[in-house]
């Protein structure tokens, strides 16, 4: 039985906003809901790929290891974002671990029930192909920016890059600047000290704030290579 409030939800998601009503309704009847907890891991990199995720409400992380062994922050997703795409399509291992940052909720979508409609509907499988795409660029940006900045660098890059939206998000803590940037977490704590020291960031009320965002800009514009596109927001 298809219920109201999951049509309406799918509908609110980019992925699947062109989809025909008909093939909506066949995926808001199929999927499962979940209820998940903060902190909660919800899939494990190399997993078998049969389902993917969509977030209704709340936020999650999405991890990865480098070649030291160091978690990196390759994403934060919110609602009406999905995740497990990549092994939904060819079936292989998860390439990234996936943990709550917050309580939240999501509809489980499976493999055979998903790829048919991918067959149907060839604007569902353009957005889809977006969707990828936009993932690969960004993972390919962070593994550049990680290559050739500094420590220092990496952190100015990370909070201008979270500040996007005008203000620090109030979940953004120390050690998820340090995953993010690939650094140790007491490596990504002097760094922040330091730049408190220096008036560049502050503690509000409301979390993290930015009080010098040239300081940062200036710092991560000395790495830039010649050629390299020097906005930052």
């Amino acid at each position: 039985m298809v219920t109201t409030d999951t049509l309406a939800a799918l509908q609110r998601v980019p992925l699947f906003q062109h989809m025909p009503l008909q093939y909506l309704r066949h995926i808001a009847q199929v999927a499962v809901r979940y209820t998940f907890s903060s902190g909660e891991l919800l899939c494990s990199k190399g997993d078998l790929g049969t389902t993917m995720f969509v977030l209704l409400h709340g936020q999650v992380e999405v991890v990865g290891v480098d070649d030291e062994g160091r978690e990196v922050l390759l994403n934060i997703l919110g609602e009406g974002d999905v995740f497990g795409e990549l092994a939904l399509i060819d079936g292989q291992g998860r390439s990234a671990d996936v943990i709550a940052l917050s309580d939240g909720e999501m509809l489980i979508i499976r493999r055979s029930d998903f790829l048919p409609l991918l067959e149907r509907t060839p604007q569902l499988m353009w957005e889809l192909l977006l969707t990828v795409t936009r993932r690969l660029r960004e993972t390919d940006e962070l593994v550049l920016r990680m290559a050739w900045l500094s420590a220092q660098q990496r952190i100015a890059w990370a909070l201008l890059e979270y500040a996007r939206s005008g203000k620090l998000p109030k979940w953004l803590t120390v050690n998820m600047l340090a995953k993010r940037c690939g650094l140790a977490r007491e490596t990504a704590s002097r760094i922040v000290s330091q730049l408190q020291r220096e008036g560049v960031l502050r503690r509000g009320k409301e979390g993290w704030e930015i009080a010098k965002p040239e300081a940062l800009k200036t710092l991560l514009s000395q790495a830039m290579p010649i050629g390299q596109d020097r906005s930052v927001v």
